[in-house]
Parts: C-alpha cells; structure tokens; sequence
C-alpha cells in the first residue's frame, strides 16, 4: 500500500547493517559524501535493486541529519530513527503495493513551507516513484518549481525512463550498480524476451498471454521494455549479445533500430501516463512486428 511509513521508537534497535555502507555501492556513496555540503533539490537514484535504493536514500537522510562531525554514526538516536523510519524530518511513500496518489503529495506540500521539525533537512523519499500517478507526479513537480529551505526530495526507480522526463530533468540522477535480482527473475524476463521474439517471427503467441487477467504487471511491463532496450543497444552497437539481439540485428537495418527505439520510448511514456500493460506489451509487440515485416517486404 503507498503510504507514509508510521513512526516507531527504534532507539534501542540494534542498527540493521542496511544503513552502513551497502556492498557494491561505494562509488555512489562516495558521491553522496562529496554532495552533503549543497545538496541537490531532487536527488533520483536509479538502478541496483529496489532495497538498496531504499537503503542508500535512508543513508542520503542520515548523512544531512547526522550531528556527527563525520556523518553518518549510524550509531546516535538521529541515525537510528531514519533506519526505522521515526524521524520527523524523514517522510517516506512507497508505491511498493499501489500507486502514489496525488492526496500523498499535497500532503508534503503542505509542510514544506514550515522549517525542519528537529534535523538540520526535511528529505522526502519517493519509493517507487515510477508508481506515481500522473496527477501525482505532476503535484510533485509543481513542489519542486517552488524550493523552500530545508526540504529535500529523493526519487527512487529502477530507471529514469520510467518517469516522467520533466522530473527527471530537475533531479541530479546516480545510478547503482546493477542487481540481477531486480524485479522479476531473469529466467521470467527471459521468458518473456522468447516469447516476443516468437510474435516477431510468427505474429502469434503474445495475445493469448496478455489476455491472461494479472498476467502483465505495470512493474514487469516496465521491465519487459528495459529489457528490449538493452538488447537493442547490444544490436544497434553490434554486440548482437542475447537473441533478441541477434533477431533484431538481422531483420532490421539502422532506421529500423532507430524506429525500435523510438517505439520502447513510447511504451515506457505510456506506462507513465497509466496505460494497461498489457495494452503497452501487444502495441510493443505489433510495432515491432510491423517494423521487421515491413523491412522484408
């Protein structure tokens, strides 16, 4: 469910090791040290898995809002209430179960004129942020276009191209190292790389699954079309890495990747703006199977 995480006492938690330095992210926290002194408005960490952006937005609020004179401790009351998500100054919505919804964002809107209840920096956290709606997302820029001192967002996602490209324009973006577990498995997103494949070749077999009801998830969408990105990368540099690759490298001529591109740009806009999934897989499928027959033709 988005929401805003509830406040809880966890001064006597022992301190998850979350917070500490995530593995493999140290080039990014690196960069995070050496950007406490003017903190960007909007910060969008994407990338890594949807934990470890959660965990390095965590430690984002608690390098700002350490007392330390080397932050974060990790060990003072400060530290430990941003891990547990206590800490007045630290407002957190996750669209984790369902989408952010613009009532969530009006609500930040309304404190941000007020200063800071007790750290040195209100840092709002985005979780998710891809599962904003629309309406949502734009009552968001519209808090952005009017800074106040002291206020802070961070927006989460697995890649900027699931937002809307005018909040990505005013966030400073960092991007995590890639986790192979994010989102669905490998072997699903496979899967689902063969499956279009298949349709390209054959025009059938996509319909009869996307049709399925629960089938086709706005998250597994979003990651069906990464997915196809990066093959199409691999073949427009002639790697030609993976099959869809290959599939692609073969039937299609330079205009024809460039048109791919321009078409999985249009699935991720469409998904931002809440169209069905499903809907924004069977488009996929039958633009590129135009693209690739029409070549032959």
């Amino acid at each position: 469910m988005a929401r805003k995480s509830a406040p809880k006492d966890v001064q006597s938690e022992k301190l998850p090791a979350g917070l500490s330095r995530p593995e493999g992210q140290d080039r990014v926290v690196s960069l995070l040290h050496k950007l406490v002194g003017q903190p960007p408005q909007v910060l969008l960490l994407e990338g890594g898995c949807a934990e470890e952006r959660l965990g390095l937005g965590l430690y984002w609020a608690a390098l700002l809002n350490c007392p330390d004179h080397a932050p974060p401790c990790l060990t003072c009351s400060v530290c430990r209430l941003i891990q547990g998500r206590g800490f007045r100054d630290l407002h957190v919505f996750t669209g984790t179960e369902e989408a952010i919804k613009i009532g969530q964002v009006r609500e930040v809107r309304t404190i941000m004129g007020q200063p800071p209840d007790h750290g040195a920096m209100r840092v709002i956290v985005i979780h998710e942020a891809q599962e904003m709606t629309p309406s949502a997302a734009n009552s968001l820029l519209k808090a952005m276009e009017e800074p106040q001192p002291g206020n802070v967002f961070v927006l989460l996602a697995p890649l900027r191209s699931w937002l809307l490209p005018t909040l990505v324009s005013r966030s400073l973006v960092l991007t995590l190292s890639w986790s192979a577990g994010e989102g669905g498995s490998q072997e699903h997103l496979q899967a689902w790389e063969q499956r279009l494949i298949q349709f390209w070749r054959t025009g059938r077999g996509l319909f009869e699954l996307t049709s399925k009801k629960g089938e086709v998830t706005r998250n597994l969408a979003h990651e069906v079309v990464t997915a196809c990105q990066r093959r199409l990368l691999s073949a427009m540099q002639g790697e030609n890495s993976g099959e869809m690759s290959v599939f692609l490298a073969q039937n299609l001529d330079a205009e024809g990747l460039s048109r791919v591109d321009r078409v999985l740009d249009k699935a991720h806009q469409a998904l931002n703006l809440q169209t069905t999934p499903a809907l924004v897989v069977d488009w996929l499928g039958v633009q590129v199977w135009s693209l690739v027959h029409g070549a032959r033709g």
